[in-house]
C-alpha cells in the first residue's frame, strides 16, 4: 500500500471505540514514556481547535516546541498532527504507520484511536515540550481521556451530537465535563447557568482545582477590539468569538504558571491564522470560509459578520439542526444557496426550501461572480471548497 491507501484504510475503521482502560494499557505497553509528556487536553462543543492553536502560538512565542493533535482535517490527513504549525511529513506518517500497523490491527482500533496513538508516538520521538490534545467527541468516553494531563480545558457546551451525548444542555455538560479528573487542573469557558450547575457539581464531587475564564474589559474600535491587559492595550483583529478562545487560552496558561507578557500576546494575535475559520480565501471579490457546523457556531459567526452582504453557500450534515442554522443565516443580507457535496452523512438539503446546487455549479458561480461569498455549515464542506480553491 502507498500512503494514500494506508490513510484510506485508517479512515475505513469506524467501529465502536474501545474501553478507555484497554486503550490506556495499549499506550502504556507500546508508548510507555507518554506518562512523562506534558499534555493539555481541550474539550467542548465549539472553539476546541482554535483554543488549541492559540495556546500553541503563545507557547511557541515563549520558545517551546509544541505538538498539536486536532480533528477533523480539512485538506490532508497530516493536518491532524503538527509541531510548531508544521504538519507531520508524509514520510514520518507512513513510517510510524508501518511501525505500528500490527498493533492497530490486533486491537481493532478506530481511525481516531490510531491518529491519537500516532500523534503521541511522533511527539515523543520529536521530544516536544508540550502536547496539546483536542478531544474528538464528547469527553467522558473519548479516547483522549485515557491519557494523563497537566490541565484539562472545557471551551463551552452546546447542543451537538445529541443522539450520542444527550438531548439537553445538562446531559451534554455531564458528558463533556467527564474529562475532568481528580487532582488535575481544570479551566472552563462555559457561561450558561444550566451547564455551569452540572459542571460545578462534577468538579466538587471530584475535588478538582477549577477555574472559569472570563472576558476582560474590551472596547470595539472599528472592526478591531482593544483588550485591557496588565502591560497595555492589545489590538485584537479577529472575530469576537475568537476573543473568547484567545482569553481561555491565556487563562489556561496563566493557571499553569506562565506569565504572558504584552509582546507574547500581541505577536500571537498578529500571527493567528486558523485553517477554515473565518478565513479569507480571496479579497476581490471577497470569499470567506468558516467551519461553523452547529447552531452555536452559526450564531457566533453571524454575530461577528452582522453587516454581511453577499451570497451564502451552505451545506450541513444530517445530524445537525439545519433548519435553525438557516433561520439564523437568514438574518444576514444575502441569498442562501444550499450545496450538495460528497458525504454519506449529508443532510437531505432538498427538504429545506432553498435552491440546491452541485459542487460544480457552486464552483462555477464562485469563479464568475462579482458578489461577495460566504461558505459555511460544515467543516467537511469547507474542506472540499479549500481543496477546489487550492487546485485552481
Amino acid at each position: 500500500m502507498n500512503l494514500q491507501e494506508k490513510i484510506s484504510w485508517m479512515e475505513s475503521k469506524k467501529s465502536k471505540n474501545m474501553d478507555l482502560v484497554d486503550y490506556r494499557e495499549i499506550m502504556d505497553r507500546y508508548l510507555p514514556y507518554h506518562k512523562k509528556l506534558k499534555k493539555i487536553q481541550v474539550a467542548g462543543t465549539n472553539g476546541k481547535g482554535s483554543t488549541c492553536h492559540w495556546m500553541a502560538l503563545m507557547l511557541e512565542e515563549l520558545g517551546y516546541q509544541v505538538g498539536v493533535f486536532t480533528s477533523p482535517h480539512l485538506i490532508v490527513h497530516n493536518e491532524r498532527i503538527q509541531i510548531n504549525e508544521t504538519m507531520i511529513s508524509d514520510s514520518d506518517l507512513e513510517r510510524l504507520f508501518d511501525q505500528y500497523q500490527n498493533v492497530f490491527i490486533e486491537h481493532q482500533m478506530t481511525m481516531f484511536e490510531m491518529d491519537l496513538f500516532l500523534a503521541i508516538a511522533y511527539f515523543l520521538e520529536k521530544r516536544v515540550d508540550y502536547a496539546i490534545i483536542e478531544v474528538g467527541l464528547g469527553g467522558r468516553l473519548d479516547a483522549t481521556t485515557a491519557l494523563d494531563y497537566d490541565v484539562t480545558v472545557l471551551t463551552n457546551v452546546g447542543l451537538e451530537h445529541t443522539e450520542i451525548l444527550g438531548d439537553t444542555i445538562e446531559k451534554i455538560a455531564q458528558e463533556k465535563s467527564g474529562v475532568f479528573k481528580p487532582g488535575v487542573l481544570a479551566v472552563c469557558g462555559e457561561d450558561k447557568p444550566q451547564a455551569q450547575q452540572v459542571i460545578e457539581q462534577n468538579v466538587r464531587a471530584k475535588r478538582i482545582p477549577f477555574y472559569y475564564s472570563y472576558l476582560p474589559e474590551y472596547k470595539k474600535v472599528g472592526k478591531k477590539y482593544w483588550i485591557d491587559s496588565m502591560d497595555g492595550i492589545l489590538v485584537f483583529d479577529q472575530p469576537f468569538y475568537q476573543m473568547k478562545n484567545f482569553i481561555l487560552a491565556c487563562d489556561t496558561l496563566y493557571h499553569l504558571g506562565f506569565r504572558l507578557r504584552y509582546n507574547t500576546l500581541q505577536n500571537a494575535i498578529d500571527h493567528f491564522v486558523f485553517l477554515g475559520r473565518c478565513m479569507i480565501l480571496r479579497k476581490r471579490p471577497l470569499l470567506v470560509v468558516d467551519g461553523a457546523h452547529n447552531l452555536d457556531g452559526i450564531n457566533a459567526l453571524v454575530t461577528s459578520i452582522k453587516t454581511w452582504q453577499g451570497d451564502i453557500y451552505f451545506s450541513v450534515l444530517k445530524e445537525k439542526d439545519a433548519k435553525h442554522m438557516l433561520d439564523v443565516l437568514t438574518s444576514l443580507q444575502g441569498q442562501i444557496h444550499l450545496v450538495n457535496f460528497s458525504s454519506d452523512r449529508l443532510y437531505p438539503l432538498e427538504t429545506l426550501g432553498f435552491e440546491v446546487l452541485s459542487m460544480e455549479e457552486m464552483e462555477k458561480r464562485l469563479q464568475m461572480t462579482h458578489q461577495r461569498a460566504l461558505v459555511c455549515g460544515s467543516l467537511y464542506f469547507v474542506g472540499e471548497v479549500l481543496k477546489w480553491f487550492n487546485s485552481k
